[in-house]
């Protein structure tokens, strides 16, 4: 309690170990994080105290070990916990110890691991895996698995992207569009970081799978995975695994198509997604050639001619040797932006208006993201502060909010000039 930490949940302790951190002074290297048993925002939050705990304490460097060690259990947050409160004690930070935090999990919000998914979700007799507005290949093959794997019903908001269309159309997903929230015992809302992106439904007990690093959707979850994978496909590739569910050869291409489509044709993968992707290849049946085919769908007319028309109207600024582009349309602003990216810009914001709101979907280079600027925190920052809300990835991130286009705009610009070297 001196600390700030509460108790009553998964979520409340990982916002506070940071709290902790500052408090004690010093810095735990980060390097001695280890996997908690897929409690990843408790072991982000003890990476972030231990960057505080120790830098300046008095025995830092002189014989004691710093590190927080490999530990891993099943036993939960309260377990870890425990650990690092033994080492907050043997470097007399702290005079309790084990005593440092008491928690009660019972029916509060819990970031769980994949290997627990199957127990939970087959509490319930009735699950909507919901898909976020626009639904892209990543969000449709993740559910459309999800719902082969442990039974349920595939919904999305507004309508399907044309990827996302042709990819059910292959593997035979029968998708509601604009599901009431009503009649489901659970929704699992898949893909989704924020709550934007899922309209008008009103969520009340639910779980979130995602990829995404926004926090919004995580507060009032009853469960949910969330950890930054290249794609959500690659989480739930990694839940079928743990509870030992053999996918479908449809379930498995719908997996890899969002992969390939997330990673942009494993031009961002990592080495989880090339793993991911050779499973899959074997489990499914199919060759890589194949399931590039359901993604291959020409822009149509009208996308053309935003993105044309985007690039018409752009403004560049030059900040040394990055340059920085700007410009308005009314539609498929995150294709004109990542068609600026790849005309040369290094960040590109496009806005377009949508009845009394704003969206703006940015994208970044590979040097920009390299150079630190994460586009997820700028565009969340910026939505939330105008009555809206954004996020995404470190690279290609958007919001809604209210506002001047222009003038919201040019708020993005110049945070990114105050951030790019």
């Amino acid at each position: 309690e001196p600390y700030g930490i509460q108790a009553g949940s998964a979520q409340a302790v990982a916002y506070h170990l940071p709290i902790l951190g500052y408090c004690a002074d010093g810095a735990f290297p980060a390097a001695g994080i280890a996997d908690l048993s897929g409690y990843e925002q408790i072991q982000w939050s003890i990476k972030v105290a231990g960057y505080f705990i120790s830098q300046d304490h008095p025995t830092s460097g002189k014989g004691i070990d710093h590190r927080i060690l490999a530990y891993k259990s099943v036993q939960g947050p309260g377990q870890h916990l425990s650990c690092l409160g033994s080492i907050l004690k043997e470097h007399k930070i702290l005079s309790g110890g084990k005593e440092l935090i008491s928690l009660d999990l019972t029916n509060s919000l819990m970031l769980i691991s994949e290997a627990e998914f199957g127990s939970i979700v087959s509490r319930y007799k009735s699950v909507l895996y919901l898909c976020h507005r626009n639904a892209d290949p990543d969000a449709i093959g993740s559910a459309f698995a999800l719902a082969g794997a442990f039974g349920g019903t595939v919904g999305a908001i507004d309508d399907l992207s044309r990827t996302g269309e042709a990819l059910s159309d292959i593997i035979g997903a029968h998708i509601l569009i604009d599901p009431s929230e009503e009649g489901w015992d659970l929704i699992v809302v898949v893909d989704t970081s924020v709550r934007l992106q899922l309209g008008r439904i009103q969520l009340a007990r639910y779980g979130l799978i995602d990829h995404h690093q926004d926090e919004g959707l995580t507060r009032e979850a009853e469960f949910y995975i969330q950890r930054p994978a290249k794609s959500t496909a690659e989480i739930v590739w990694k839940i079928l695994k743990d509870n030992g569910r053999q996918p479908s050869r449809e379930m498995a291409l719908g997996l890899m198509a969002g992969i390939i489509s997330d990673t942009g044709r494993f031009k961002r993968a990592s080495a989880e997604s090339f793993m991911a992707a050779s499973e899959l290849l074997e489990a499914g049946g199919f060759d890589y050639e194949e399931a590039l085919q359901t993604l291959s769908v020409a822009p149509d007319i009208s996308q053309r001619i935003a993105v044309l028309k985007a690039a018409s109207r752009t403004k560049i600024e030059r900040q040394g040797e990055w340059l920085i582009a700007a410009s308005r349309i009314n539609s498929f602003e995150g294709s004109a932006a990542a068609a600026l990216i790849d005309l040369g810009a290094d960040v590109a914001f496009v806005a377009g208006r949508h009845g009394d709101r704003v969206r703006i979907s940015a994208r970044s280079s590979r040097k920009a993201a390299k150079a630190g600027l994460n586009l997820n925190q700028i565009l969340g920052d910026i939505g939330r502060s105008h009555g809206g809300d954004g996020g995404g990835h470190n690279s290609a991130a958007s919001f809604d909010a209210r506002g001047d286009p222009e003038a919201l705009v040019q708020e993005c610009r110049n945070r990114v000039a105050e951030l790019l070297p």
